[in-house]
C-alpha cells in the first residue's frame, strides 16, 4: 500500500479513557468498558493513546480513549482533555496485523525530513472491528498520528 503522509494540527479533544498495561492485542477485550461507562455516547472515533510500546513483546502502556461529552459511570474510567498536537499522520487501510507498514512510512518520512517523533502516539479506529460483528479486516481504516517535537 502506498501511504499518503501528512503533517496535521490535531485539535484538543475531551475523552473518557481507561489506563491499560499489557499485550496490545488484548486491549480490545477491556475497551468496551469505556463505551459502557458513557452509555455508547461518543462524539468521535475511538483510539488508543500509546504512552510506550515494546515492539518485541507487543506490550504497551496505553490509554484506551473514546471522545465524548458524557461523564463516565464506571470503575477506573476517567475524563481528560487530550492536548493539541502537530503530528505526522498516515491512514492505513487493511488488517491491524499490517499496521507496521504504516509505522515504517512514518519512520521513513521523519528521517527524510529530519523530524523528531515525540510520543505518545495515537491509533484512531475510523472503521474497524465492531463489538459484535468483526467486519472485513481488509476494509478496516486506522489513522496513525505521531506527534513531532517542536522547538
Amino acid at each position: 500500500m502506498e501511504y499518503q503522509v501528512e503533517i496535521n494540527n490535531i485539535e484538543p479533544i475531551r475523552v473518557a479513557y481507561m489506563k491499560y498495561k499489557g499485550v496490545v492485542t488484548e486491549a480490545n477485550k477491556v475497551f468496551p468498558n469505556v463505551f459502557k461507562s458513557i452509555r455508547g455516547k461518543s462524539n468521535g472515533a475511538p483510539f488508543f493513546n500509546y504512552i510506550s510500546m515494546n515492539p518485541e513483546t507487543k506490550t504497551g502502556d496505553m490509554e484506551l480513549c473514546v471522545p465524548t461529552a458524557e461523564l463516565p459511570m464506571g470503575n477506573g474510567i476517567e475524563v481528560k482533555e487530550m492536548p493539541r498536537i502537530k503530528a505526522i499522520c498516515v491512514t492505513h487501510i487493511g488488517a491491524y496485523e499490517t499496521l507496521n507498514k504504516a509505522y515504517e512510512a512514518i519512520d521513513r518520512y521523519s528521517m527524510e525530513n529530519k523530524l523528531e517523533l515525540a510520543p505518545p502516539f495515537r491509533e484512531i479506529f475510523i472503521k474497524g472491528s465492531g463489538m459484535v460483528l468483526k467486519g472485513n479486516p481488509d476494509k478496516y481504516i486506522t489513522e496513525i498520528q505521531f506527534p513531532i517535537r517542536e522547538d
